[in-house]
């Protein structure tokens, strides 16, 4: 079997297997199995291409995996200071402008007027009080008020 090949199969392999870990540790070994596949595609000796793998998956495994760990792990229900679009709503104070009730109503967030609808369905907000955005559905925001 050409070691290209050989590199190819055990790079997919490990890939596959990564599906059912979750760990991202056999992805960053399957990235130095490539990084060994491209060296063999170009006509290196085996002991190169031992190298590129384990270097490969070594720097994988130090390099990319942490952010990539970081970047599937983050809670999108937690507002961070990256937060953007309507997530970074979520959380944020409002003021009530027209009365908000289970017909609906008004409220300012941050300068812009929201419809929005109370999270628990008796309970009213009369203009002038300030409640907490749970939720955002559409344009819509729904809003609770600590009793």
């Amino acid at each position: 079997m050409e070691p290209v090949i050989f590199w190819i199969i055990a790079a997919v392999i490990l890939g596959v297997a990564e599906l059912f870990t979750g760990t991202l540790v056999l992805a960053m070994v399957g990235a130095g199995a490539a990084a060994a596949g491209i060296a063999a595609a170009f006509g290196a000796p085996f002991w190169l291409q031992a190298i590129f793998f384990g270097v490969g998956s070594i720097a994988s495994i130090w390099g990319l995996r942490p952010f990539l760990k970081q970047a599937l792990e983050s809670d999108p229900k937690h507002q961070t200071a990256s937060s953007f679009g309507t997530r970074a709503l979520e959380g944020a104070e409002v003021r009530v402008i027209e009365t908000v009730d289970l017909s609906g109503g008004l409220v300012e967030i941050a300068g812009d007027n929201w419809t929005a609808y109370p999270l628990e369905p008796d309970q009213v907000l009369e203009p002038g009080e300030s409640a907490t955005v749970v939720e955002i559905k559409g344009a819509t925001v729904i809003i609770w008020k600590q009793t």
